[in-house]
């Protein structure tokens, strides 16, 4: 993994010590050339017209400007920055936000060095990371989303996959709530062969049920 700068955002001192102190004895701590802070959403915007940053892990609740808010902005001035959100709380509205926002990466302020490490490492690489507490949440219906609006696949991270471009298909419709009869339809071929398709889809990933599915897709970035 190549040298990665890395800004924490968090009003609290503590938090960011804590933070710090986690990375800098991780797996990941060879790989990070610098550690920088700042304490609301404002001074991290600041600091990103400076500098430019791999990783930066942002507190959503703080004053002058919260993290939503600066995420957006950082984004807009550098689409190549990625940005990870961490909280002390799994709230659907704020996990749904940040993720609209453009974070790609959202974490609990009790995640342990295990889990930062495997985050940065599966972020710096191209795909998406949500600790388990946080996806269950993303499984839950989403009032605002139709379901019959099924999205097209994205290219992000298709290459790094197991599946075939007809499987991540597949996984994507799954993860959409359709049966195999309405992924059939969708796709104009029969219940059987849908049957097949997914069955070698659980095996190549070795999961045991549909929430293992919708986990490898969150963890991929397809939906």
């Amino acid at each position: 993994m190549k040298k990665i700068k890395i800004l924490l955002v968090d009003d609290h001192k503590l938090v960011r010590n804590g933070i710090k102190y986690t990375l800098e004895s991780g797996r990941s701590a060879p790989f990070i050339s610098s550690i920088d802070e700042a304490v609301n959403g404002d001074e991290a915007i600041l600091k990103c017209k400076i500098n430019r940053y791999d990783i930066i892990f942002m507190d959503i609740n703080m004053p002058e400007k919260d993290g939503i808010a600066a995420t957006k902005e950082i984004l807009k001035n550098d689409q190549f920055t990625k940005i990870i959100a961490l909280s002390m709380y799994d709230e659907d509205y704020e996990i749904r936000s940040m993720i609209k926002a453009g974070a790609v990466g959202y974490l609990l302020k009790n995640t342990g060095t295990e889990i930062l490490d495997e985050a940065i490492q599966t972020i710096i690489n191209g795909g998406k990371y949500y600790s388990n507490d946080v996806a269950i949440k993303l499984l839950e219906p989403n009032p605002g989303t139709s379901r019959e609006k099924i999205k097209i696949i994205r290219e992000t991270n298709q290459n790094e996959s197991v599946l075939t471009k007809r499987e991540l298909q597949i996984l994507e419709l799954i993860a959409a709530e359709l049966t195999n009869e309405e992924i059939a339809a969708e796709l104009n071929l029969s219940k059987r062969t849908i049957d097949s398709h997914r069955q070698n889809i659980i095996n190549k990933l070795q999961v045991k049920n549909t929430a293992g599915l919708i986990k490898y897709a969150f963890k991929i970035g397809i939906i």
